[in-house]
């Protein structure tokens, strides 16, 4: 039997939109929620990874952040097996700023990042115009800490803005904020972005 190369197949199932192509990375803009206010996630039926609406309940805030960036790493675990599972896990780490200051900034926003002891959950927005993915959520499974060395404000930086790191490890890589076309998306991230502090 001759042998045929399955260069050609690989190639077939690999689809481009030339028109509109990925673009990586974020703008910045980012909400940030306390999982104490008891978020009620709606999570899409086939995949768990899609959450198609966050709701907080008993007039909850969003807090709007600025100049929001996450990475992500592989996490030490114990076991490599199914992500579902929970076995592997992914250590994410978010930066961002706080552009508010003053004594109700101090005691709504800023002390409580390091004090609330369920966490935080925050949407990032992506420099991605498609819709899936162009909004991601971070701290769903795991809500994000800070720690106190992770909370900074220097005058001289960030027009005094209070810069903040927060971390947390979930066993999924990425969870998208609804998965749909972008405008809808888009809209449902504003609304939030509306019902800010």
């Amino acid at each position: 039997m001759a042998y045929t190369a399955c260069a050609a197949d690989v190639v077939a199932n690999i689809q481009q939109d030339c028109a509109s192509p990925i673009v990586g990375g974020y703008t910045g803009r980012a909400v940030l929620f306390a999982l104490d206010q008891n978020p009620v996630f709606v999570q899409d039926g086939t995949n768990p990874r899609i959450i198609s609406s966050i709701t907080l309940p008993n007039s909850g805030k969003f807090v709007a952040v600025d100049n929001a960036f996450m990475a992500t790493a592989m996490a030490d675990s114990a076991t490599q097996s199914n992500a579902d599972g929970g076995d592997i896990r992914f250590a994410k780490a978010v930066s961002f700023v706080v552009p508010e200051r003053g004594a109700a900034a101090s005691k709504d926003i800023i002390e409580p990042l390091t004090r609330n002891g369920l966490g935080f959950g925050m949407v990032l927005e992506k420099k991605d115009r498609k819709g899936d993915g162009s909004f991601e959520i971070v701290g769903f499974q795991q809500g994000l800490k800070a720690n106190a060395d992770g909370v900074v404000r220097n005058e001289a930086e960030n027009n005094g803005a209070t810069k903040v790191t927060m971390s947390c490890t979930e066993s999924f890589y990425e969870v998208a904020f609804l998965d749909t076309d972008y405008a809808t998306t888009k809209a449902a991230f504003d609304a939030m972005l509306a019902n800010t502090y």
